[in-house]
């Protein structure tokens, strides 16, 4: 099949039908292109629509019947093409460089990594497998050489997710971070948070079975808070539907475990993070899907430091952010305590 869309292109649909496998691939085969960002413009479809449930545009591709599927489909690449959804939220250049480098026909092997590129492999691995799966990271990346449509596949989102909006300006962390290869103001799937702080790993934490919404780093001395504003009565019980909230563009209300007091351990670290020469770094999400009904990134707002606290389990504690929210995130947020 060619990729010249120019006369088989049809024009965007002034009302698109519901995204089924089935529209989208009659869509797809009138359109006529293997690309994904060619399908995009010119059916006028946002990228969600295309990893709604189990559907990936492998799949499209196949049903529409523009690429043949293999007899006997590889090991392992129906459950990787299930993953291609947790990629639709990289917002920045770098990421999705080292992704589309880690994923090319010559990719750079593990082991010829520096320290930084190989923490970047390893959230691409974790993202990929959050279960685990191998016993070296080096095995896993390889693994993908024969994974062809995989990589065509990942390869496609990252291209049209830089060329598009949705890539926004952010600050690499610094200071006691400065290894670690996040950037403020930028989203993050639990993997991946995971991964850059070393904390998830093979042998130990696999981010697939990590469910809290806090995490002491002992190896960066920090507080990991992983925050999710609007908390529902399907997802959160009342006992942990914390009060979270940006105060000011500068301020953060957050609200601590049930079981934290002030006079204990954690407690205290809170309060005492910077004599200690331990770090809190804030990470943000509006709700715990999207409307997609996967999960929803969180956003690093970067450093925080304590101001001041009230209550006891929880504490409700006042962080001092580092960065100013930018207007696409304030925008976004509720600037005062919600109604109860």
């Amino acid at each position: 099949m060619t990729d010249d869309t120019s006369s088989t292109s049809p024009s965007t649909p002034a009302i698109l039908q519901r995204a089924t496998i089935t529209t989208l691939a009659q869509e797809a085969k009138k359109v006529g292109s293997l690309q994904l960002t060619d399908f995009l413009n010119a059916t006028g479809r946002d990228i969600t629509d295309i990893y709604r449930g189990a559907t990936t545009w492998t799949a499209i591709l196949r049903r529409a019947e523009l690429v043949i599927a293999p007899a006997t489909a590889l090991p392992g690449e129906a459950a990787l093409l299930k993953r291609m959804h947790s990629f639709l939220h990289v917002d920045d250049p770098e990421r999705a460089s080292a992704y589309q480098l880690f994923t090319a026909d010559d990719a750079p092997s593990y082991h010829s990594l520096d320290e930084w590129d190989q923490t970047l492999a390893r959230m691409l691995f974790f993202n990929l497998w959050d279960k685990g799966g191998f016993t070296t990271y080096a095995a896993g990346l390889a693994a993908l050489r024969a994974q062809h449509a995989v990589r065509s596949e990942l390869n496609q989102i990252l291209a049209y997710l830089m060329t598009s909006d949705r890539t926004h300006d952010g600050q690499p962390l610094g200071g006691a971070h400065v290894h670690i290869p996040l950037s403020i103001h930028h989203a993050y799937n639990r993997s991946e948070i995971l991964a850059a702080l070393g904390v998830a790993r093979l042998g130990g934490q696999m981010p697939g079975y990590f469910a809290q919404g806090v995490l002491w780093d002992e190896a960066n001395r920090t507080d990991a808070l992983l925050i999710t504003l609007n908390k529902s009565e399907r997802d959160f019980s009342p006992t942990v539907r914390y009060k979270d909230y940006a105060i000011s563009r500068t301020e953060f209300h957050w609200e601590s475990q049930n079981a934290t007091a002030p006079d204990s351990q954690t407690g205290q670290r809170y309060q005492k993070h910077t004599e200690r020469r331990s770090h809190v770094l804030l990470f943000i999400r509006e709700s715990k899907d999207t409307a997609t009904g996967k999960a929803m990134p969180w956003v690093l707002l970067g450093p925080g430091t304590y101001k001041s606290h009230t209550g006891t389990k929880p504490m409700a504690i006042t962080w001092q952010l580092h960065y100013p929210l930018p207007d696409r995130i304030w925008s976004q947020m509720p600037a005062s305590q919600p109604a109860s």
